[in-house]
């Protein structure tokens, strides 16, 4: 999966099984879609059907990316965006308080699974994100919700088989601490301006569980990696992971269950050259940032 801002807008681009619910009246709400690519932009209030026709009509021409897109239409603009990212669930997050003593403006909320599951369970996490949602309100002080909350879950491309319930109770756990602790956050913070790339958040196990703002300056951990002169930092939380590339990386058994993707030897995107392209082109493959990494040893 991948994410990035483009013209305004958010763009999460993958292989995706997705469920959406909330204001979207379109015939995808609450059916399961296969979809490569999810598309949240700002809609001003006073906009005019047609005028919203026309602004997503020209997004989608110069993504390119129409076939089988989903379009969110967000009441914040995407300068509210906040990501929190808790092991293999990623949530997008866009809220702005109300006035004082009003309740908040409508919330958008993505959740990503990076581990398929079958499409029942699917609905059961989606079913969870929208509770999680309104006992997020419900802990603010406001009403549950107003049938304006717009709110997508996918996951990867869902597969059939019988050994999920754990998987499903996991990831239903870690989106509700996610929202929980995300919307206030998101609330809390919609003041703050960024720049190229919205603030992120992981929640880390380092020194005790808790959530953590990743910011770049000042890192204890930097350098991360000694043998890589000049580490950039742009990319801590890796765009490519798990990219399952062995020479990169390795496959690790989890002491509860399952594999987890280790990847602390590999320096490929905090090298300078490849750090600047992947900024410039968000979509490059893992071959193409190999190449672009040979080319610069080439030059030295």
């Amino acid at each position: 999966m991948r994410y990035f801002l483009r013209d305004g807008a958010l763009f999460i681009r993958g292989a995706f099984t997705a469920v959406m619910s909330g204001t979207q009246e379109t015939d995808r709400d609450s059916r399961i879609t296969r979809i490569s690519t999810i598309i949240a932009t700002h809609l001003p209030h006073n906009n005019t059907t047609e005028d919203a026709d026309t602004l997503i009509g020209n997004l989608l021409r110069k993504s390119g990316y129409d076939t089988d897109a989903i379009i969110l239409p967000v009441p914040n603009h995407i300068d509210q965006l906040r990501v929190f990212a808790y092991d293999g669930i990623m949530v997008f997050i866009l809220a702005q308080p109300g006035k004082q003593g009003e309740r908040p403006d409508p919330v958008t909320v993505i959740v990503c699974c990076r581990e398929p599951l079958p499409e029942a369970s699917l609905r059961l996490l989606q079913n969870t994100a929208e509770d999680a949602i309104h006992q997020a309100f419900i802990m603010a002080g406001f009403p549950a919700g107003s049938g304006t909350d717009t709110f997508l879950t996918c996951c990867g491309e869902t597969e059939e088989y019988s050994d999920f319930h754990a998987r499903l109770a996991r990831a239903e756990a870690l989106v509700t601490e996610t929202i929980a602790y995300g919307i206030p956050e998101t609330w809390a913070t919609s003041e703050i301006p960024f720049h190229r790339k919205p603030p992120f958040y992981i929640h880390s196990s380092i020194g005790g569980e808790r959530w953590t703002r990743w910011i770049p300056d000042g890192c204890p951990y930097y350098p991360c990696h000694p043998s890589c002169e000049g580490q950039r930092c742009d990319f801590c939380y890796c765009p490519l992971y798990p990219c399952g590339d062995e020479s990169q990386g390795k496959w690790l058994e989890r002491e509860n269950s399952g594999k987890i993707w280790s990847c602390e030897g590999c320096t490929l995107v905090h090298e300078p050259t490849v750090a600047d392209y992947l900024i410039h082109n968000p979509e490059a493959s893992l071959k193409e940032l190999k190449n672009i990494r040979k080319k610069g040893k080439n030059k030295e």
